[in-house]
C-alpha cells in the first residue's frame, strides 16, 4: 500500500474543521494522527451531519485538560514522540496553554508545527474571530456570483476551512521533506482567509460587477421532476452539439445571436429563459442519459451520499482524491475515535503507569471520558 508518511506521527490540537481536515489528508498518506482533545472533546463532535465522524476516521484520541496544573509536563513528554503538531486555536491561546511552538520544540527540536487561524498569527485582524463564511467574505470569495442571474451566494461546502486544511497538509509534507535533508523543524503559519483568497483570485482581480466569468449555458437548471441539472455547455462545440442533438426541440437556440460564446453572453438573459424552458421538459435523469448518449456535460445534481455511492460503492467515506499508480488509497478502516479512547495506551507508552494516570486524574489533568472507567 502506498504510504509515503508511514512512521510520521501527528498530534492534532485543532477543533472543528480546518485542522482535522488537514490531519485527515496526512492520515490518508500513511501518518498516524492523534487528537489531543479538551474536556468534553473537540467541539466538532457536537455539530450535526457527521462532520466530526467524516473528518476524524482512523485517528486516535487523548483527552487532556490543558488548563490544569501538570498538563504542560505531560504534553512535553507526549510531543517528544511526535513529528508534527497541528494547532487550531486563535492567536495567543496556544501560548497561554503552553502548547505553542516555542514551548513544544523544547521537547522536540525538529518539530514541524502548523498553526491554523482565521487571519494568520500577525497583522491587524489576527485576533478577529470568525467562521468559514466570514473568511470567505474577507477573501473576496463572496463578491462574485457563480450563476448567470442573481447575487453571489454562500457555497454549501465550507470552502475556506477545507482549502486551509489542504494548504496546511501540503505545507507539512513540504516541511517533512525539508527536514529529511536538513534535520530542521519548521513553524508554519496557515491563514484560512489567505487560503480562501488563493482560490478566489484564481480568475484574476476583476471587479464584482464583471460577468465575464459567467456563461448563460454553463449553469444549473430545474427539470421536469423538480431536480436540478448542471449544464456545462460553455464551449461552442458543446453548445452546438446540444442544439444538434435536440433536433427540432433545439430550434429556439439556432439564432445567429447564440452562435458564439461572446454572443451568448451578450444575449444571456434571453438565452437562459429559453434553456430553462427546454430543460423543464424532461427529468434530470433523462437529461443525464441524453448527455451521456451525445457526449455532452449534463449532470444531475446529487447529494453527497449519492455521490459517495456513485464514486466509492459501499465505502463509508471518500478515499484520498488522487490515484497513485492507478490505484486508490483506501479510506481509513475505522470510525472516528471515542473521546479519550486511547489515553491509557498512549500515556502508558511514554511511561505513565496506572498509578501515574490515576494521579493525573485526581489532579484534573485527565478528565473522565465516556470511553474510560471513571
Amino acid at each position: 500500500m502506498y504510504s509515503p508518511l508511514a512512521g510520521v506521527r501527528v498530534l492534532e490540537l485543532a477543533p472543528f474543521l480546518p485542522g482535522p481536515f488537514a490531519g485527515a489528508q496526512l492520515l490518508a498518506l500513511g501518518a498516524e494522527v492523534v487528537k489531543l482533545e479538551p474536556p468534553g472533546g473537540d467541539p466538532g463532535r457536537h455539530l450535526p451531519d457527521g462532520l466530526f465522524a467524516m473528518n476524524n476516521r482512523g485517528k486516535r484520541s487523548v483527552c487532556v485538560n490543558l488548563k490544569a496544573a501538570g498538563a504542560r509536563d505531560l504534553v512535553q513528554r507526549l510531543v517528544a514522540g511526535f513529528d508534527v503538531v497541528l494547532e487550531g486555536f486563535r492567536p495567543g491561546v496556544a501560548a497561554r496553554l503552553g502548547v505553542d511552538y516555542a514551548t513544544l520544540r523544547q521537547a522536540r527540536p525538529d518539530l514541524i508545527y502548523c498553526a491554523l487561524s482565521g487571519f494568520g498569527q500577525t497583522g491587524p485582524r489576527a485576533a478577529w474571530p470568525g467562521h468559514d463564511l466570514t473568511y470567505l467574505a474577507a477573501a473576496g470569495a463572496l463578491s462574485r456570483p457563480g450563476h448567470w442571474s442573481g447575487p453571489a451566494r454562500r457555497p454549501g461546502v465550507p470552502v475556506a476551512d477545507t482549502a486551509a486544511g489542504l494548504f496546511a497538509a501540503l505545507a507539512v509534507v513540504s516541511a517533512l521533506l525539508r527536514r529529511a535533508g536538513t534535520g530542521e523543524g519548521a513553524y508554519l503559519d496557515a491563514s484560512i482567509t489567505d487560503a480562501a483568497l488563493s482560490l478566489a483570485a484564481c480568475r484574476g482581480l476583476a471587479p464584482p460587477t464583471s460577468r465575464t466569468h459567467l456563461h448563460p449555458a454553463n449553469d444549473v437548471f430545474t427539470c421536469a421532476d423538480g431536480a436540478e441539472l448542471a449544464a456545462g455547455l460553455l464551449e461552442n462545440h458543446f453548445f452546438s452539439g446540444f442544439v444538434t442533438a435536440l433536433g427540432a426541440e433545439g430550434a429556439p437556440l439556432t439564432e445567429p445571436r447564440f452562435a458564439t460564446v461572446a454572443a451568448r453572453q451578450m444575449h444571456g438573459d434571453e438565452l437562459q429563459q429559453r434553456l430553462a424552458a427546454i430543460f423543464k421538459a424532461r427529468t434530470a435523469t433523462d437529461w443525464e442519459a441524453f448527455g451521456a448518449a451525445h457526449g455532452l456535460p449534463l449532470v444531475r445534481v446529487r447529494s453527497v451520499a449519492e455521490a459517495l455511492a456513485d464514486q466509492h460503492p459501499g465505502a463509508p467515506a471518500p478515499d484520498f482524491a488522487v490515484r497513485v499508480d492507478g490505484a486508490r488509497l483506501p479510506a481509513p478502516p475505522t470510525d472516528a475515535p471515542a473521546l479519550g479512547a486511547d489515553t491509557a495506551a498512549l500515556l502508558g507508552a511514554i511511561g505513565y503507569d496506572a498509578a501515574a494516570r490515576a494521579a493525573l486524574c485526581a489532579a484534573g489533568v485527565l478528565p473522565p471520558c465516556p470511553s474510560e472507567p471513571a
